[in-house]
């Protein structure tokens, strides 16, 4: 639940950051990814140091191995596809096609987890899931564009990279297969967009870029943790949270309006994560 609630906080602070260094600074893609996977790396080394281990007598089975790689196979590709969509435009639905990522990744956890299969927090899962894509329903979503594609293939393979992870921390503590595979996905980015304006980043804007690496680490490792400990389902519902706190934080900060259809998902997604607890916890 802790673990949960901290990757929410983060990750609603680090979207709130991507909008900042993307849209307000303009900093291309080719120069803010590769440097903010160095960072999501460096800030990941010291809790490596502290709180990593790996069983390497069981993870060097194949099956193992093969997951793992096709893990990093995965998290290349989902990512690619991921900032493709970040930068077109005609892409109407992307914010919907986001919000089904904790509806597959709940469905998905529990056809292959069945000690995750109380009917209680599934139950709060799909509802607050189901409440995010009410949130983000337009009528012009109701008809998807080919670009679209591309984004619903983004969120069907981080739903089941989602469930690899599951598996190998099983074997593997989540700092050091978090630090690898972002690592992995460093190396990747840097040769296939080879950035050529690193250097002449601004003190700002590289200060927000490290912010933004600080924050992700931070987000992810204790998301691997509330995968570790508590299970995929319920650290998906409580991750439901984090949407919130970007309309939260858009409303205070960009003074974006928030429309009643947020206020009213928002009330739905917090007696359900509420729901989902109590039903642990008893």
């Amino acid at each position: 639940m802790i673990a949960g609630l901290i990757a929410a906080i983060t990750q609603a602070l680090g979207v709130t950051l991507d909008k900042v260094v993307l849209s307000y600074r303009k900093i291309p893609l080719r120069d803010f990814i590769p440097v903010v996977f160095f960072f999501l790396c460096l800030f990941t080394l010291p809790v490596l140091f502290f709180k990593g281990s790996v069983a390497w007598q069981e993870f060097f089975a194949w099956k193992y191995i093969l997951l793992y790689l096709g893990m990093i196979l995965i998290a290349v590709l989902w990512n690619f596809l991921y900032y493709q969509g970040v930068r077109s435009e005609r892409v109407q639905e992307f914010e919907l096609i986001l919000m089904l990522n904790p509806l597959i990744v709940i469905a998905l956890a529990a056809l292959f987890f069945p000690w995750e299969r109380n009917l209680q927090i599934l139950l709060a899962g799909f509802i607050a899931s189901l409440a995010l894509i009410f949130a983000h329903l337009k009528r012009e979503h109701l008809f998807f564009s080919r670009a679209a594609l591309g984004l619903i293939a983004c969120v069907i393979l981080m739903s089941i990279e989602t469930i690899m992870h599951r598996v190998l921390l099983n074997f593997i503590s989540p700092a050091p297969l978090y630090f690898s595979r972002t690592l992995i996905l460093l190396f990747f980015f840097y040769f296939f967009y080879r950035p050529k304006n690193i250097l002449n980043l601004n003190k700002i804007s590289l200060g927000l870029i490290v912010l933004n690496g600080l924050l992700g680490s931070i987000q992810f490792i204790a998301r691997f943790y509330g995968y570790q400990k508590g299970g995929v389902i319920i650290t998906t519902v409580v991750l439901t949270l984090a949407p919130i706190l970007v309309y939260l934080t858009a409303y205070l900060y960009f003074k974006e309006e928030i429309n009643q259809r947020k206020i009213i998902a928002g009330a739905i997604i917090l007696l359900a994560i509420i729901w989902a607890v109590l039903s642990r916890s008893g």
